[in-house]
């Protein structure tokens, strides 16, 4: 198989991944798009001409398939980013309840006279 062809089936394989996501399964999930990709980004330095027909029809549609596949990733990725930055509220709304004077400064409602 050439490497455009591999190429094409890495990618195939990472649409699949990315088109039905199983959100109890997230870490698995993650790691086998990285291993995926990583394997694909190795993958990609040994696609040189020349090609055969067939690599050009592959070419086409690894094109094609690229497209979407980096609208999905952008999508698992803000969706990732979404719910850290949702945590991060948590955690902070937790430590707020669980201390609600902790924030406030050392000096708040002292008195001053001006008159000294």
């Amino acid at each position: 198989m050439s490497a455009v062809q591999e190429c094409l089936r890495l990618t195939e394989e990472l649409l699949v991944i990315l088109r039905h996501p199983n959100s109890t399964e997230r870490d698995r999930l993650i790691h086998k798009i990285e291993e995926t990709l990583t394997r694909r980004e190795n993958l990609l330095p040994q696609i040189k001409p020349p090609f055969s027909e067939e690599d050009l029809i592959a070419g086409k549609k690894l094109v094609d398939l690229n497209n979407e596949l980096s609208f999905l990733l952008e999508s698992v990725n803000s969706h990732i980013l979404r719910e850290l930055n949702e945590l991060e509220l948590k955690k902070t709304s937790a430590s707020r309840y669980a201390n609600p004077y902790g924030s406030a400064s050392q000096l708040d409602g002292a008195f001053y006279d001006k008159r000294l």
